[in-house]
């Protein structure tokens, strides 16, 4: 293994040897002989390294040969970088035209010093070359072969990979079905009910859990979600903190040292979660869990957060005694099955065999491979990215007959496998790339510019101007291996972040661990363990550095740490390449040594308390990254123009944006850019940086005067920038430029993807937006590279540029245009376009459209031109806040439409017909259109799930129909004239949600319903009900006088909540049948019903898992009833009593009934005169009877 990172160290050291900048150090200082010795002594050093690997292992000289050649290896890579910045340094003197000085400098006593200096290191760096080449021969190493391969052979920039994303996890359709049938029907009634998941290493645990946790079930149960990884530190504290975050999405707020406190303010932020909803559940995921000593007060603390039931945590462990101890039920835990053969199988051809076709005697061999992982996915993941690589038979026979695998009946070795895949990576700095990982926590999200930009800085992906490219192919490679997983990716296709399977992170930590550690508060490190670390991340919470590491800082080449590590070793970072201090709140400064560092490449201080970048920052000549994010309170020196290797710059203020930018030039990433009006601020400081890429959001447009100021910013030669965004407000507070002029002049490259304009003021766009490229009767348009456009508060512009052309957007938002009225045939394309002998496709690949506060848009039509095919791939269209409109020119050519979402539109009168030709809708949402009086038909719909009518006073039909067969959820609300629903809903099977409110029209409207609440619908009289409510476990029907009860509700069934409000006399009657039918009842309420004898049967008593118990009555309701029935008692599971408006009853049941209530925690007493006066505090002649109770109110007040 050292063999693999110390070739990585040598291959960098011989690039630099054989670089550009070698050729002028040869110039300049008259070292050619030297450097070509220096590169020849490094070849051959690295010709004894596959023999000196064999034979360390038997002989500890060759090992600590071995060290001895990595340590100058480094020297080596020093002396050459050292080089590099003196050429740098002048470079710079040159770049700032002080020509005399130069000259007089490459004639002073600093370039003979300097020369004697370098000349002195590059003579012992081959004295010791030349007593390790003895040293060779004297331990009988052969020289062997070396060969130099490409970085990545055989991969391209635009090369499909074949990485599986979580959608196309194999064979777990059932397993996924399980753990949430655990979570949303728990077998128990806890206030947290547990899921362990457990099983072996690669299994496939935590991508269940992912499944699970976006499973659409689980997102309608449960309505706050957090995800912890633990790992093997089971910190309380961290996992309520991480909660607290995700919750929040706010990471600098500190949580409170005091456990109470932390619990209160958890709460208090789920509370606020809850809106309208009766109770709010929240499921909890700790992920790869090793121990759980502190489970019980983690428990406790998860149950102080919410006392309601429902609540679920899902535990992904690979230990059984986790499991144990975790799970409350024997039967409340799953096992993920092993995979089948020809499931592995699946999975490898998804990935060696994608796209190109299979040969016939590659599948034999495939097949037995698969058979070989064991039903492992992770192993046939990994093994079938390594296949992919190369596709011939005598490579898949190799692997399928390497050693790795063991003999059917022994035990899988996961890591062996695992190391089967890595060592056939391509080079040795591939492996580098992979080994560095090391450096992060299990769990780590990497971001996928941060982990290019430090293996850049480690000298890893070499030094030309391709580092970039070399970057994506080494990252391409390592995910198509299925090394990286969890890939996330945004709209455009790109990758954004991804993780390391536990299992492959423990590979890298192999690998790596006489090179990387990652020290934290329970590590434990000998000296001899730490004397050859190169890169460290320091976890821990102390103040400073363990005294061990004082010896190994001068080594480090890249340093991690939450802690000050600069009061005792300031001055000792003499090699650091990588420094990161994120998130480190005891650091306060920087010292002035920070601009010794010469060979310093990534500097990262984001959400520190640095108060300023020390002067000396400006001689970072090296650095390629800086990273300023979240620093409020940090001033900048002057001069950080002159670090001119600059590449990536991240900031996020105005105030930390360097004067003259435009003076780095190799700048690639500038996230954000503020125009001002000082000198080196104005907008032409854009116009040399030409290798921007990625994004860049200009900010204060309103301070650019016009055109010709704009035209400075050379945006149309900004061929690699994929996603701009243009704000107009103005800082200087003026306002007074022409924006249509300034628009104008910010014409984009034709490659642009993205392009979001706020606050534009001009009453047109700019011509880049209206014309087409070259010919005016094509259908080209400069922007059809376009996927995305976003126009915001366009305050002044009466009309759009024609969209519809543009044949690559697939995502539009158009929000608060305020003068817009119409959006006709000059919306859709270009006047000059011939529509006559052609079908004109007019927004073909729109996929969402969101319309939002056009406050003045009265008209949008169909196009004109019969031989239209408008919005062919739309799937979600929302229109939000556009009063005016009256109709929707829905064609019937959406045939992609998933949602269509219409809210505040109360002039809206008519959705086109074209919607009963959208099939493939799943969810409806019409709120807020009081003038919308018919919807078209929904025969057909057998895809839509969701249906929401809220607030549509003047619809009388809601046209449902026996097509829609999938419907889960109907929601109606608020319509006053409704009064008939189609009779579809009756024989829908998969209704589980029912609610209607308010809907006084209502004369008529379930075997998987699970949640019926009607509210408010005084006509209604029955449900037109075929089949029973087997699955009914939530009823509320309340203030719906003519309702009659519901026959199936006359017997057994699941019920576990029961409310009842202003319902007619018949439910009275049906009660006590329901009540004495119902074991699993947990919370009942019962308010103002008509007939009160219910309350004397002990058919109540019979509910011993009851668990909340609201009794709520008039006055005229519980006039005759002065005790409360001692069948009270015998609600053993009772924790919640509620006693409300009842102004007769005076007593509770006896002392010794009361005070069998042991789960009894709360009463509420609230409105009743009588029984408040004898259950006052200490003196009432009731107290005595609840004093033991540890929540009391009465009144509300405690």
């Amino acid at each position: 293994m050292a063999e693999i990172l110390l070739g990585a160290i040598l291959e960098e050291a011989v690039s630099k040897e054989n670089s550009i900048a070698t050729n002028q150090i040869s110039r300049i200082w008259n070292f050619k002989k030297e450097l070509k010795r220096l590169g020849d002594s490094l070849e051959l050093m690295e010709a004894f390294l596959q023999d000196a690997e064999e034979k360390q292992t038997k002989k500890d000289p060759v090992k600590l040969w071995l060290q001895r050649l990595k340590d100058v290896a480094d020297e080596a890579a020093d002396v050459l970088d050292e080089f590099d910045y003196e050429i740098l340094r002048r470079k710079l003197k040159i770049r700032n035209q002080i020509r005399r000085k130069v000259l007089d400098f490459l004639s002073s006593n600093n370039s003979i010093l300097f020369r004697l200096k370098m000349a002195n290191k590059i003579t012992d760096i081959l004295e010791k070359l030349d007593r390790l080449n003895k040293d060779a021969s004297s331990f009988s190493l052969q020289q062997r072969a070396t060969e130099h391969v490409s970085p990545v052979p055989g991969r391209s920039n635009v090369e499909t990979l074949s990485v599986m994303d979580d959608s196309t996890i194999v064979g777990r359709e059932n397993d996924i079905s399980k753990v949430v049938d655990l979570l949303v029907n728990p077998k128990d009634e806890q206030v947290v009910s547990v899921v362990p998941i457990v099983g072996m290493a690669g299994l496939g645990k935590t991508a269940l859990a992912k499944l699970v946790y976006d499973d659409l079930r689980v997102k309608r149960h449960f309505h706050v979600k957090s995800w912890v990884c633990v790992s093997d530190h089971f910190d309380v504290k961290k996992i309520l903190g991480a909660m607290f975050e995700q919750l929040t999405g706010d990471r600098h707020t500190s949580m409170p040292e005091n456990m109470d406190a932390m619990i209160l303010k958890l709460k208090e932020k789920i509370e606020q979660a809850k809106g309208e909803k009766d109770q709010i559940k929240y499921l909890l995921v700790l992920d790869d869990v090793w121990d759980v000593k502190k489970w019980e007060d983690l428990k406790l603390c998860l149950k102080g957060i919410s006392t309601n039931g429902g609540n679920g945590v899902i535990v992904t462990t690979h230990k059984e005694d986790v499991a144990s101890t975790v799970q409350a039920l024997s039967d409340q835990r799953h096992q993920p099955r092993r995979l089948e053969d020809e499931e592995c199988w699946s999975i490898i051809k998804q990935l060696a065999l994608t796209p190109s076709p299979m040969s016939h005697d590659l599948e034999p061999i495939g097949k037995e491979i698969a058979k070989q992982c064991r039903g492992v996915p992770l192993l046939a993941k990994v093994i079938g990215g390594t296949m992919s690589k190369e596709r011939s038979r005598c490579t898949w026979l190799e692997i399928q007959k390497s050693g790795v695998w063991g003999s059917p009946e022994s035990v899988l070795k996961v890591e062996s496998v695992l190391k089967l895949s890595y060592d056939r990576l391509p080079s040795p700095s591939l492996k580098k790339c992979f080994a560095y990982c090391a450096m992060f926590p299990k769990d780590y999200c990497f971001e996928t510019e941060e982990l290019k930009q430090l293996w850049m800085a480690e000298g890893f992906l070499g030094s030309s101007m391709a580092m970039v490219d070399i970057g994506d192919k080494y990252l391409n490679e390592l995910l198509s291996n299925s090394l990286f997983q969890d890939v996330k990716k945004d709209k455009f296709g790109n990758i954004l972040t991804f993780k390391m399977h536990d299992s492959v992170h423990d590979l890298s930590l192999s690998v790596s661990k006489f090179d990387t550690l990652f020290f934290q508060d329970n590590s434990t490190l000998a000296s001899n363990e730490c004397s050859h670390i190169r890169h460290l991340n320091v976890g821990c919470n102390g103040e400073s550095l363990p005294e061990i590491f004082t010896a190994v800082a001068p080594k480090l080449y890249s340093l991690f740490s939450e802690i000050d590590v600069f009061k005792k070793l300031s001055k000792s970072f003499t090699r650091l390449r990588v420094l990161k201090l994120v998130d480190a709140a005891n650091i306060c400064e920087l010292p002035d040594s920070l601009g010794e560092l010469k060979h310093l490449r990534y500097l990262d201080i984001s959400g520190t308390y640095i108060e300023a970048l020390p002067k000396s920052t400006t001689k970072l000549y090296h650095l390629q990254t800086l990273r300023l994010l979240d620093l409020p309170g940090l001033t900048l020196p002057d001069g950080l123009e002159n670090l001119i290797s600059l590449k990536h710059l991240y900031i996020d203020s105005k105030e930390l944006q360097p004067v003259n930018i435009g003076k780095l030039t190799c700048l690639q990433t500038l996230p954000i850019f503020f125009v001002g009006s000082e000198r080196g601020r104005s907008i032409k400081e854009l116009g040399s940086l030409n290798e921007l890429r990625g994004e860049l959001e200009i900010c204060h447009l309103g301070d650019v005067r016009d055109k010709q100021e704009a035209n400075g910013a050379n945006l149309h030669r900004k061929e690699k920038l994929c996603k701009v965004i243009f704000a107009f407000e103005s800082d200087s507070g003026s306002g007074g430029y022409n924006s249509e002029e300034v628009m104008e002049g910010l014409q984009p490259h034709s490659n642009l993807q993205s392009l979001t304009v706020w606050d534009y003021r001009g009453e047109s766009f700019p011509s880049w937006m209206l014309r087409p490229v070259g010919d005016s009767n094509t259908d080209l348009f400069l922007l059809n590279n376009l996927i995305e456009l976003n126009i915001f508060n366009g305050i002044n512009c009466e009309s759009l540029p024609p969209l519809g052309q543009l044949h690559n957007l697939q995502y539009l938002k158009l929000r608060n245009l305020e003068k817009v009225k119409r959006m006709g045939n000059e919306f859709y394309c270009n006047e000059g376009v011939d529509g006559m002998n052609k079908v004109i496709k007019v927004f073909p690949a729109l996929k969402k459209f969101t319309l939002s506060r056009m406050e003045s848009l009265e008209e949008w039509t169909a196009m004109a031109e019969t031989k239209t095919i408008m919005f062919p791939c739309l799937e979600r269209l929302k229109i939000l806040g556009c009063p005016l409109l009256k109709s929707v020119p829905l064609t019937g050519q959406c045939y992609s439409l998933e949602m269509l979402r219409i809210s505040l539109c109360d002039k809206l009168s008519k959705i086109g017909d074209g919607l009963s030709t959208s099939t493939c809708l799943k969810e409806l949402h019409l709120n807020y259109c009081p003038n919308l009086s018919s919807i078209p038909n929904l025969e057909g719909f057998s895809c839509l799930q969701y249906l929401s009518v809220l607030n549509c006073d003047k619809l009388e039909v809601l046209p449902i129909t026996g097509g829609c067969s999938s419907l889960e959820g109907l929601l109606i609300s608020s319509c006053e004239k409704l009064s008939k629903i189609g009779d579809g809903l009756s024989t829908s099977s998969c209704l589980r949600v029912l609610v209607l409110e308010d809907c006084p029209n209502l004369s008529s409207i379930l075997s998987s319903l699970q949640n019926l609440s009607v509210d408010g619908c005084d006509k209604l009289e029955s449900f037109p009900l075929k089949a029973p409510l087997s699955s009914l476990k939530k009823l509320k029907i309340r203030d719906c006088p003519n309702l009659k009860p519901i026959p199936s509700l006359d017997g057994p069934s699941s019920l576990t909540e029961l409310e009842f409000k202003k319902v007619g006399e018949e439910w009275s009657r049906l009660l006590p049948n329901m009540l004495q039918s119902n074991v699993s009842l947990c919370r009942l309420s019962i308010l103002n019903l008509p007939d009160r004898t219910w309350i004397q049967d002990d058919s109540l008593g019979r509910l011993n898992c009851l668990r909340d118990l609201a009794i709520e009555l008039t006055i005229e309701g519980f006039q005759g009833i002065e005790a409360f029935p001692e069948w009270l008692g015998n609600l053993s599971s009772l924790k919640h009593l509620r006693i409300h408006s009842c102004n007769k009853l005076m007593y509770l049941p006896p002392v010794d009934v009361m005070r069998s209530l042991s789960k009894l925690v709360r009463v509420d007493i609230e409105n009743c005169p009588e029984l408040e006066t004898r259950c006052e505090r200490e003196s009432g002649p009731e107290w005595s009877k609840i004093s033991h109770i540890p929540r009391i109110y009465i009144n509300r007040r405690r």
